[in-house]
């Protein structure tokens, strides 16, 4: 063989090397195919590319496994699941700082119910006031509806200002009910949530103990 002939072939030899990275051969891929049958080569086909497979070295040792992709309603489940993870951990958050809360402001379960009768007296109050105002606006309304009706007798219609005085009455009595309504189911929230906090409280002694 002559010399350029010669050289040619090394440097054939040398891109060969260059272009294949060392080792590939030693790899060899498994997959399993639309049968069911597990199928080895030297690359995954395209159709399979997302299924999953393994590497093997030349001695048979699994090397890596490549997982198969997953489908979106996976991911979806996926996502869904760290949502409720993520929101458990918050909810296990806010109740330890409230657990502190509990037990750094009350030494005795006692103490936390005084707390509770304070704040629906509280409650109480402003309903007897709220109440005690509906009473003077309806008096003030039956004054007015009065003086209307006196008027339409005398043959001609309530005047502008007091139809308008009366319609202003009557939202503030509407106002004031509803203010009333929302007051009663406060209280009720304050009780359910004392009675909530009685009962942790007193598991927070009992583990302390």
């Amino acid at each position: 063989m002559n010399s350029p002939t010669l050289r040619r072939l090394l440097v054939i030899s040398l891109l060969a090397l260059m272009v294949v990275p060392v080792g590939v051969s030693a790899r060899i891929k498994c997959w399993t195919n639309k049968e069911g049958v597990r199928e080895c080569g030297n690359r995954v086909p395209p159709e399979y590319a997302q299924k999953g497979h393994q590497e093997i070295s030349k001695h048979g040792i699994t090397t890596k496994r490549q997982q198969r992709a997953r489908t979106a309603a996976e991911l979806e489940v996926e996502k869904q699941k760290q949502i409720e993870l993520a929101e458990e951990k918050r909810k296990a958050r806010e109740q330890a700082a409230h657990d502190r809360v509990l037990l750094d402001t009350f030494t005795t379960a006692k103490e936390l119910e005084m707390a509770r009768d304070s704040k629906i007296e509280v409650i109480d109050a402003r309903i007897a006031h709220t109440r005690n105002r509906i009473d003077r606006l309806e008096q003030n309304r039956g004054i007015m509806q009065k003086e209307a009706a006196r008027q339409e007798r005398s043959g001609k219609p309530a005047s502008e200002k007091l139809q308008h005085d009366i319609q202003r009455v009557d939202r503030q009595v509407k106002e004031n009910h509803g203010f009333v309504v929302e007051r009663e189911q406060e209280k009720k929230d304050v009780d359910a949530q004392f009675e909530r906090d009685l009962k942790r409280y007193r598991q927070l002694k009992q583990r302390r103990h």
